[in-house]
């Protein structure tokens, strides 16, 4: 073997820096990975939990579409205490309030039957033309209610006489088992792939009525990889335009393959903008930044090439 098929020590130093590179680079896509893996994981309300007799709720994500403007939530109930009875069914009627866009914001329980989880669908508001950088967010409510329980009608006193001194009526005591709340213990779960997803309650909130708030943003994944595929279609886009300059202000000769790259970049383009992650039908923000104008300028590029070379007099 002849001493110069041997590497180099320079050709050794950059192929270890090479691999250092890339082991680094694989490194720290594993932690913004892991760190954007993590579910969501808040106690969005724990004034109930101070209450033995109470509900848990455990409110998980299930899928968002910010193009419908529907959060698909999964309510899981747990109660807890005197809200069971000795044989472990609800110890009285129950109704649970949640908002819901599918119409049916009231769920009934009966009395002896279980706490079975709840599909509801918030209403996600946002615009979904401004990807890759929308921003979306859902209001809900939660309220659980049992009935009061049924008071017979007193019977009507008889009336007075005249000289009788006016008695009024003494105030009736307040007692706890008529009220209708039922404590909650709310919790938020969630973690969707490409979303970056929050949750917080509102001030307004207390024991027994839960109010707030879940906002969906785009993970920086995401926003990331289009501005990176945004970038690349300006840089193609211009190197056409210089390529094609080159060709009508300096003379050089024109050769038939380049027509077959200038068409195929229109058609790569428009794939390439169809593959980024949960990208919404073209007229985004994207589009009107980049892609628009990478389309027209290649196929512009295009169009002046092919008349270039039409009539421009070949060379003898």
């Amino acid at each position: 073997m002849a001493d110069s098929d041997k590497p180099s020590a320079k050709e050794i130093i950059a192929a270890v820096l090479v691999v250092i590179l890339v082991a680094v680079g694989i490194f720290v896509s594993v932690g913004v990975y892991t760190e954007e893996s993590k579910p969501v994981d808040v106690a969005l309300s724990d004034l109930g939990a101070k209450f033995d007799d109470r509900v848990e709720i455990n409110m998980r994500i299930v899928s968002v579409d910010p193009i419908k403007g529907d959060a698909n939530v999964r309510l899981e109930l747990i109660p807890h205490g005197k809200v069971l009875d000795e044989n472990g069914g609800l110890a009285a009627d129950l109704k649970l309030h949640v908002p819901s866009a599918n119409g049916k914001s009231e769920v009934e329980f009966k009395k002896g039957k279980n706490l079975t989880p709840v599909e509801a669908v918030f209403n996600l508001y946002g615009n979904a033309s401004d990807y890759p950088f929308d921003e979306h967010a859902a209001d809900f409510y939660l309220w659980l209610e049992k009935p009061l329980p049924e008071k017979k009608a007193e019977p009507k006193p008889a009336p007075a006489a005249e000289d009788d001194e006016e008695k009024k009526p003494e105030p009736a005591a307040v007692d706890e088992s008529d009220l209708n709340e039922v404590p909650l213990d709310v919790s938020f779960f969630g973690n969707i792939p490409g979303y970056k997803i929050t949750a917080e309650r509102s001030k307004s909130s207390d024991e027994g009525f839960v109010e707030g708030m879940i906002k969906v943003d785009r993970s920086n994944t995401v926003v990331l990889f289009s501005i990176l595929i945004g970038v690349l279609m300006w840089g193609l886009s211009l190197a056409v335009l210089f390529l094609v300059l080159s060709l009508v202000l300096r003379g050089r000769k024109i050769e038939i393959a380049m027509f077959s790259f200038m068409a195929a970049l229109l058609f790569a383009f428009y794939s390439v903008r169809g593959s980024q992650p949960n990208v919404p039908p073209i007229g985004t923000l994207f589009d009107f930044i980049f892609f628009f104008w990478a389309e027209a300028l290649v196929a512009l590029c295009l169009v002046l090439a092919v008349f270039v070379w039409v009539f421009r007099t070949p060379k003898a």
